[in-house]
């Protein structure tokens, strides 16, 4: 069998694993008693496929690589995995702005990064994750996001200007909020752990989804990752009331998190966001 050039590690198989146990209490709670329908890139080795075999109904897999997708034909038929599957030959972004279907669960390794823009001038992973959420609404389909990024993209001035406009938007009744910037500022992951989530509330919370993140979590792979876990939980009737500035303290406060090996450390704990004193 052909390697995977993203070699597996002690890190992605505790991600999944981790993952796995979230998937079932997504399925029961949402009454998918017959599993989940898969979308992403498995690559040719099919690793989150087998860690979560037992919670998937049907695959949909994306492969740029002609070559490696006849080489995932093959290891699919000795897998015998039982499962349904459709491969799709496209790069990942022009799928999902262009598919018409919807998923319960969507892994996908955006390796160009979040804000980059092509040579159009258009940030297309940023319009393709819309599209992504668009469509989920119009289905009235909850779903998962598993989203991992390359940390080293060159969107830092988008990071940055996002940042600094937070001082202006809670200049009003909080603390604390320039020390909290100030350690988003040191580096991408710290930005991007800020700037992804509260993108995906923003866009989320307009189409009728209440958004709920797990602590995100670096790793070292063949480069610096960051790893997201989020439900998109579709409410057909209005949403509970959360201000703009409730949600982002809430975000700008979480921790980022760090596994080396097995072990999960603290990479990030920012200075907390505060009510103003009275």
């Amino acid at each position: 069998m052909p390697s995977n050039k993203f070699p597996d590690s002690l890190e992605k198989r505790e991600l999944r694993r981790q993952d796995a146990r979230r998937l079932e209490s997504f399925k029961l709670q949402n009454n998918l008693i017959t599993g989940l329908s898969y979308c992403g890139m498995p690559s040719i080795e099919f690793l989150d496929i087998k860690a979560w075999r037992n919670h998937l109904h049907s695959v949909c897999a994306l492969e740029f690589d002609s070559d490696n997708l006849a080489d995932m034909r093959i290891e699919w038929d000795n897998l015998s995995l039982s499962l349904p599957i459709e491969f799709i030959n496209a790069d990942v972004l022009n799928y999902l702005l262009t598919t018409d279907k919807d998923f319960d669960i969507y892994n996908l390794d955006f390796y160009g990064g979040f804000v980059n823009r092509n040579k159009s001038g258009n940030p297309r992973c940023v319009e393709a994750i819309k599209n992504l959420i668009n469509r989920q609404a119009k289905k009235q389909t909850s779903f998962i996001l598993v989203a991992t990024f390359n940390v080293r993209d060159t969107g830092a001035m988008e990071y940055l200007k996002f940042i600094d406009e937070i001082p202006k938007a809670l200049k009003h009744g909080w603390e604390n909020v320039e020390a909290n910037c100030k350690a988003h500022r040191i580096n991408h992951a710290n930005c991007l752990k800020l700037c992804f989530p509260y993108f995906c509330w923003h866009v989320g919370m307009s189409n009728n989804f209440a958004v709920n993140f797990k602590n995100p979590v670096v790793y070292q792979s063949s480069a610096t990752m960051l790893h997201f876990y989020a439900e998109f939980i579709y409410q057909p009737t209005a949403l509970p009331t959360l201000t703009f500035s409730d949600v982002l303290v809430e975000i700008a406060n979480r921790p980022l998190k760090r596994l080396k090996g097995l072990i999960e450390v603290t990479e990030l704990r920012p200075p907390q966001i505060l009510p103003a004193s009275k």
